[in-house]
């Protein structure tokens, strides 16, 4: 009988550790998902600034011209706040701030 009940707490503790182990997983991937929007986001409002002054300040460029000024001042300004951000990164969040002054202005225009 001792032998079931030994058995019996060897199984539940097995149990136990193993969804510990999950949870604890879920947890980890939780917060680094978390830690990557926000760095993502972050990204994000450091390309809009930047975009935004782009546009104002250079409005006698067009284009790839435009797009090489932004591309350079995104770098300076992250190197400046030491933010890593990849060459990648920068050409796709310019590409979506750019749309989303696009679609703006085009709904502006609408009404």
């Amino acid at each position: 009988m001792e032998l079931y009940h030994t058995e019996i707490i060897n199984i539940a503790v097995t149990v136990l550790v193993a969804l510990t182990g999950l949870v604890t997983k879920q947890v980890v991937s939780y917060l680094k998902k978390k830690g990557l929007v926000k760095q993502i986001e972050s990204h994000k409002a450091l390309v809009e600034v930047t975009v935004n002054a782009v546009e104002q300040t250079y409005k006698h460029l067009h284009g790839r011209d435009k797009l090489q000024v932004a591309k350079e001042e995104v770098v300076k300004l992250a190197k400046a706040k030491k933010v890593k951000i990849s060459e990648n990164e920068i050409d796709l969040l310019i590409e979506s701030v750019v749309g989303e002054m696009n679609r703006v202005v085009k709904e502006e225009t609408k009404k």
